[in-house]
């Protein structure tokens, strides 16, 4: 499959995400034909509202927000790599009020549930803390980041999220010169990016759901699918690089290192296997 430039909106998107807005699973959309970052849209459009409790009011009657892009051309990943999405793949940012601290495994459980309900029967692997894998190989990968506001009604500061999501569907490019794969030629199924986002943009809302009443569920749908579990991994704790057995997550979604020392948590950063010669 090869991708293309795309010149236009495509008109089943358009169809899909206006119906979420007329029975309310979405209150506004941005899509445009190309967008730098999604998430840098995303932000900058929470960023004008910062310094007014009043347009904050304003700004949570128009979350959940999509802001989606038929081709994003400098979109940011972890540690600033680079996403790039064109054609037939998703590069996507969800507005969302709140920022709960297990959003992250709320948000990889959701993209790997929505692909395997599209394109089953197949499993999709979770790398922590950011990476969806079928095969082995990434299919997508998630960033999040988090803005304060000023309150609307209690004086705190109001958290909002801006959930960046980039998915391979149709075909797979190259990541920063890293292997990537896709859902079509992953699962060897025709599978639309309509479909896949008509199915991830609910499940990525439920899960965030989730976080406060079952995240049970959340923590034990993730772990299910860790491709870390069990493997020597290298990871960044406390400034000082570590390496141990991956024991799975704990229970806040931090990744559980046995290492010499006994167990350690790594909270944040990047984390690889390492190969025993």
């Amino acid at each position: 499959m090869t991708s293309k430039t795309p010149s236009q909106l495509d008109e089943s998107i358009c169809r899909v995400t206006d119906a979420m807005i007329a029975c309310g699973v979405l209150a506004s959309r941005d899509y445009q034909v190309s967008m730098p970052s999604t998430n840098s849209v995303a932000l900058e459009w929470l960023g004008e509202q910062r310094g007014d409790s009043d347009a904050t009011a304003t700004l949570l009657s128009q979350t959940p927000r999509l802001v989606i892009a038929e081709s994003q051309t400098a979109g940011r990943g972890r540690r600033g790599r680079a996403w790039q999405a064109q054609g037939d793949g998703l590069a996507f940012s969800l507005v969302l009020a709140d920022c709960h601290p297990l959003l992250s495994i709320a948000v990889g459980v959701a993209v790997a549930e929505a692909i395997e309900h599209v394109a089953g029967p197949v499993r999709c692997g979770l790398k922590w803390p950011n990476d969806v894998a079928m095969g082995g190989t990434k299919v997508a990968g998630t960033l999040i980041e988090r803005i304060d506001l000023p309150s609307a009604a209690d004086g705190y500061p109001q958290p909002m999220s801006v959930i960046g999501i980039g998915l391979n569907v149709g075909s797979s490019p190259r990541l920063d010169g890293a292997q990537a794969t896709s859902v079509c030629e992953a699962s060897g199924k025709w599978v639309t990016r309509t479909e896949v986002l008509e199915e991830l943009l609910p499940a990525v809302m439920r899960n965030a759901v989730m976080c406060e009443s079952d995240p049970g569920e959340l923590l034990q749908s993730f772990r299910e699918r860790c491709v870390l579990t069990g493997e020597v991994i290298g990871c960044t704790i406390d400034g000082h690089i570590v390496q141990g057995r991956c024991e799975g997550i704990d229970d806040r979604g931090e990744l559980q290192v046995w290492t010499e020392a006994g167990m350690r948590v790594c909270r944040s950063g990047e984390v690889s296997r390492v190969r025993i010669s």
